[in-house]
């Protein structure tokens, strides 16, 4: 076999694969080999057919069948070529004795990356950020020591409802006599709990109901059991000794609150910074990629959006398929960008994971998993998948880093109230004009 350049456009190198006649012989015995396992010819024992006959009982299958033998013989060559995309075949054909197979060949796209010192990012100030978290975890103590007792009258926000529900679909029960407590709350839309409220302990409520992206309809009854009323406690010394035993007072409390607000700042701004980095990184980026290159992921992008049955909503959001189409393409265009700019980066600093950073990983997200940091561990010394997933997101992480070690970054100016009233009543004027 006999491999020879062509020509490259953008990133699309062509090649041309050509066989001699003994590699087109071989590959005509591999055939005949085949069809002598797997096929029956009338007056022949089965695994005793000559290469003609073979060759006369598939007529013109015989050659596409040669043709793909050697097409096998290229996959193998290119085995170890690092490509962006399957390799793909443009012509193929006999030729005298011999064969010829002209391969595309998609390789990563050439990057220009632009300078990147000094990029500008922003981040909230610590001080209004952690100053929320204290508000609304005090909050969330509040409701979760909230005194809780029997309530009669309506249901309204902020009551606690247990239930008694049973589901049918076409005639037959999917959920019998099912129990469940509710918490209702003004942003809870569901219609289990929105038809409830108003109602009082022993009433029966009944509706229909249909699902997004389903024309399939439920039918819903639901009995109240007991409704609940939730008394929030007072903050005051007594509500932070209860919460808290190190807290003594509602000002050590606060103080006890404060310091885990700040840690959890400190490690919410380190993934806050690496999205901005990651959104501006488009801007930094130039490549040449082929049109072809383009397609192919569009089209993988369209066929497990329709596996995943989420094509017609995308399709509903685009408003016409030349738009989402459009959108399909500019998001892969994108995603290449910043794929070819974090392996350029962690080439040039010699980025990798190392098997303590894989190990922690898999520790950290031992409880997201679901399972213990040992599980985890094996999980991934098992898994080849999951290991190189990880070992992706570590080296993502440590180019976006180093962006940002090199970033100008500043904190957000809060919007005041007049902006605030500007703004809202500049789109009233907007929506009028329209």
């Amino acid at each position: 076999m006999e491999k020879n350049f062509v020509k490259k456009e953008e990133n699309v190198e062509t090649f041309l694969f050509s066989f001699g006649s003994e590699e087109v012989r071989k590959a005509e015995m591999d055939v005949g080999r085949y069809v002598n396992q797997q096929y029956t010819i009338p007056g022949f024992r089965k695994g005793k057919v000559p290469l003609n006959i073979v060759r006369n009982f598939l007529a013109e299958s015989f050659e596409e069948m040669v043709l793909e033998v050697l097409s096998d013989r290229i996959e193998e060559e290119l085995k170890e070529e690092k490509i962006l995309i399957p390799a793909v075949i443009t012509d193929q054909k006999m030729e005298g004795e011999g064969a010829r197979i002209e391969v595309k060949l998609h390789r990563d796209p050439e990057v220009k990356i632009l300078d990147y010192e000094n990029l500008d990012l922003k981040v909230p100030k610590k001080d209004e950020v952690v100053l929320n978290y204290v508000n609304n975890r005090l909050e969330e103590l509040r409701n979760e020591h909230a005194i809780v007792e029997p309530k009669e009258g309506p249901v309204r926000n902020g009551d606690i409802v247990k239930i008694e529900y049973t589901i049918i679909k076409d005639g037959k029960k999917i959920a019998e006599n099912k129990v469940q407590e509710l918490t209702i709350a003004p942003e809870d839309d569901r219609p289990i709990v929105k038809n409830v409220i108003g109602k009082a302990k022993g009433d029966v409520v009944e509706f229909d109901r249909t699902f997004e992206d389903s024309d399939n309809e439920y039918f819903y009854s639901v009995k109240i059991l007991d409704v609940l009323s939730k008394s929030p406690l007072d903050l005051d010394d007594e509500f932070a000794k209860t919460v808290n035993a190190e807290a003594n007072s509602l000002e050590e409390l606060k103080r006890i609150v404060e310091k885990e607000g700040v840690e959890s700042f400190l490690n919410w701004q380190k993934d806050f910074l690496r999205q901005q980095a990651i959104d501006k990184i488009n801007d930094l980026v130039e490549i040449e990629i082929s049109d072809s290159t383009l397609d192919y992921f569009v089209q993988r992008t369209i066929e497990n959006s329709k596996k995943e049955k989420s094509y017609d909503n995308y399709l509903k959001q685009a408003g016409s398929e030349e738009k989402l189409l459009e959108n399909f393409r500019s998001g892969v265009f994108d995603e290449i960008k910043k794929s070819r700019f974090i392996d350029e980066i962690a080439s040039k600093e010699g980025f990798k994971a190392e098997q303590e950073e894989i190990e922690a990983y898999a520790e950290e997200m031992a409880p997201y998993w679901g399972i213990s940091a040992d599980r985890a561990r094996e999980m991934v010394a098992s898994r080849e998948d999951i290991k190189e997933d990880i070992i992706s997101t570590i080296i993502r992480n440590k180019v976006l880093d180093s962006v940002i070690e090199r970033a100008a970054i500043s904190e957000m100016e809060p919007s005041t109230e007049k902006e605030e009233k500007d703004g809202e009543s500049s789109s009233g004027e907007d929506s009028s004009q329209q």
